[in-house]
């Protein structure tokens, strides 16, 4: 009979530590979750209680003059009980964490005022978004000069004088963007215009499910360069880009690379030739910065596409293009590399503007080889280019020189060409200073 009492005398040193630490994990376990259920202040203030507590239970068993393993459990349970009933009481007292909702991300709207906006008005004049989200309107007024705004209102506010005003901002002189925040609206038709100039400036809002937000971004080719050096869009979503090319008989489009060398192609748009608009889908892009360019003038077109970034708009263009397009009063940054004609064996060939005319309008190429095209612009304050073609529409470029504004020459590396016709122009003025290329 003294075996089995030896047995249970042998266990209880082990039993009761190993219980005392389940009972504990439990305890820790459940005081926590009553921790993280309740404000961080109000977390501390409740387990430093119950720290308070625990010593003042620990101390009175540590005064008894024989700690039993009754007395251990019941400091155990005590520890228990009381951390339970510490937090209970916080939880009905302060009541659980109200954790504060993250504000939904509103939706882009572009919205240009191209040059001549005071006459001609927005562009577009039609937006659509979702009801019930946010929204961001976002003008780029690229009247020089002139002040713009938007304000978005219930209905036309000439009409109806009590058409309840959703949002504004002051006007901006431009060039220059400003951004509109508007409250989620719900489904329904709301009218926008630009307080300066109601009379001319304003549009259509639709507010529909489905609708979505007009998530993207305008921009504008005009004398052969873009209207801004970055174009903004949403990260993670769809978008568009309307183009505008103002460039009466040229083409342009927009290519968007990862990398600034451009050798990683994400986008290719379709050429637009002016004057003409084009809207481009665009894929889902991550968050960062990217590179467009135009394909035909690659060395002069060019800019950083800022995805996930505040703006949500890129800059455009809309005005008007017709007959020939002007010169560049400043030339672009010069694209193509230096000539090295002095080594290497170049063929050379050479050609003058003057007059707003080549010198010539037919040119001979030796084929298998470079060419260094020595290029003379006698055209005072004014900016010229030789451009190839491998089609007389001028759509597949395979060689674009830099412009030179005059009086001024540069020389052209020209890469190897496989025998055949091919056209050249100005891209300044692309209908009066054309011509043809053999090579052979």
């Amino acid at each position: 009979m003294s075996e089995p009492k030896n047995r249970e005398s042998l266990l209880l040193p082990i039993l009761v530590p190993f219980g005392a630490l389940a009972v504990i994990a439990l305890a820790l376990f459940g005081f926590s979750r009553i921790l993280l259920s309740i404000s961080h202040h109000a977390a501390t203030a409740v387990a430093l209680g119950a720290a308070i507590g625990i010593m003042a239970i620990a101390s009175f068993v540590a005064t008894r003059k024989k700690v039993s393993s009754g007395a251990l459990a019941g400091v155990a349970f005590g520890v228990v009980g009381f951390s339970m009933l510490i937090g209970g009481i916080a939880i009905v007292a302060i009541g659980p964490e109200k954790v504060q909702a993250q504000p939904a991300k509103p939706q882009l709207l572009a919205l240009t005022a191209p040059a001549g906006a005071a006459s001609n008005g927005f562009k577009p004049t039609t937006l659509s978004a979702e009801p019930d989200k946010p929204i961001q309107i976002v003008l780029d007024n690229q009247d020089p000069g002139i002040q713009h705004n938007v304000a978005v209102f219930a209905s036309d506010p000439a009409k109806d004088p009590s058409a309840k005003l959703f949002g504004t901002k002051d006007p901006v002189t431009g060039p220059a963007k400003l951004t509109v925040d508007v409250a989620a609206l719900p489904a329904g038709t709301y009218y926008f215009q630009c307080d300066v100039h109601p009379a001319t400036m304003h549009g259509e809002l639709t507010v529909a499910k489905g609708a979505g937000g007009s998530a993207g971004a305008t921009i504008s080719a005009t004398k052969l360069q873009f209207s801004s050096k970055e174009i903004d869009l949403p990260a993670s979503q769809p978008s568009t880009i309307t183009f505008t090319n103002n460039d009466a008989g040229t083409d342009h489009n927009i290519a968007i690379y990862s990398d600034k060398a451009y050798t990683n192609n994400l986008f290719t748009g379709t050429p637009v030739r002016g004057p003409a608009t084009k809207t481009y889908d665009v894929l889902a892009l991550d968050p960062g910065t990217y590179y467009f360019r135009c394909e035909f003038h690659p060395t002069t077109m060019t800019g950083t596409v800022v995805v996930g970034g505040t703006g949500g708009g890129g800059s455009g263009n809309g005005g008007g293009g017709g007959g020939e397009t002007p010169p560049p009063t400043t030339p672009p940054p010069t694209g193509s590399p230096p000539s090295s004609s002095g080594g290497g064996g170049a063929a050379t060939a050479e050609i003058s503007a003057q007059g707003s005319q080549f010198s010539t309008n037919a040119l001979t190429l030796h084929a298998g080889g470079p060419t260094s095209l020595k290029f003379t612009n006698n055209d005072a304050g004014i900016a010229h280019n030789v451009a190839i073609f491998s089609d007389s529409g001028y759509s597949t470029g395979v060689f674009t020189g830099a412009f030179v504004t005059g009086p001024g020459t540069a020389t052209y590396d020209v890469p190897a060409l496989e025998p055949g016709t091919y056209y050249f122009r100005c891209d300044a003025h692309p209908t009066t200073m054309t011509g043809t290329i053999t090579v052979k």
